[in-house]
């Protein structure tokens, strides 16, 4: 299928946007807390603890040492970036030349629910998204379900948005936190997952893990489709039956699972 012309997409972004900001409160009654778009990385957050991401909304989030540890890691990942703008981003995803776009907002309409999202990185060729990659910063290099959800998720709003999704694949770059601001451990992640080729594997490197999958949008949309129940208020949140979750949660002095 050939992709749809830049401008195109452009106008259904802006457009999209637009709606947004104009008409929040029409799409805000359907969702709970008043939410005029569900993300993508509260879609993860369902599956790893769909009450966790609850109290993230009645309490504020709780700022911890992994996150602090993310957020730095993520800043340093889009250091030495190109900072375009964003008709020029659409040109250059359209042309002959392979480009990365890095922290790239994309957004798009999934049924009557808009979805969101800011995916760390997004290989582009000929108008073609090739390959998603999420780095996820940790001691443990394993690619647990809400890092393939939320990468899922990225290409599940590509699709929607009217791209052809048929050669995408995503990498989960499960890494050492002590990696964080490397730009040769990036380099390095990117190379081996080029190299690799449109083929899932596991490729170890050094102080990391790549996770390399095929974009599936049948298992992206039912996993999709179970997080937006819980956000239309057609079913209460679920608890995680991982205790250990708990131990580890800033939540777990306020979660009733706990009284």
């Amino acid at each position: 299928m050939k992709p749809a012309n830049w401008k195109n997409h452009l106008e259904y972004f802006e457009a999209l946007r637009e709606e947004l900001i104009q008409k929040r409160s029409d799409e805000a009654n359907q969702l709970r807390f008043n939410r005029s778009m569900l993300i993508a990385s509260d879609i993860a957050g369902q599956f790893y603890c769909e009450k966790k991401v609850e109290m993230q909304y009645l309490h504020g989030e709780v700022e911890t040492e992994a996150k602090t540890i993310g957020s730095k890691a993520h800043a340093a990942l889009e250091e030495d970036a190109v900072r375009i703008g964003r008709e020029d981003l659409w040109k250059k995803i359209y042309g002959k030349k392979p480009v990365f776009a890095v922290e790239m907002f994309i957004l798009a309409k999934y049924n009557d629910i808009t979805l969101g999202g800011i995916p760390d990185s997004i290989l582009f060729q000929s108008g073609f998204p090739l390959m998603v990659f999420e780095f996820k910063f940790t001691k443990n290099q394993i690619a647990y379900l809400s890092h393939h959800v939320q990468a899922m998720t990225y290409g599940t709003i590509l699709e929607k948005m009217g791209f052809d999704t048929s050669r995408l694949f995503y990498a989960i770059v499960t890494a050492d936190p002590s990696t964080r601001g490397n730009k040769e451990f990036r380099t390095e992640a990117i190379t081996a997952t080029v190299r690799n080729g449109p083929k899932e594997a596991i490729i170890p490197i050094k102080d990391a893990t790549v996770h390399i999958h095929k974009f599936n949008m049948t298992n992206a949309g039912t996993n999709i489709c179970w997080a937006i129940d819980y956000w239309k208020q057609k079913r209460e949140v679920e608890l995680t039956n991982n205790p250990r979750k708990c131990v580890l949660c800033e939540y777990q002095d306020k979660c009733r699972i706990n009284k």
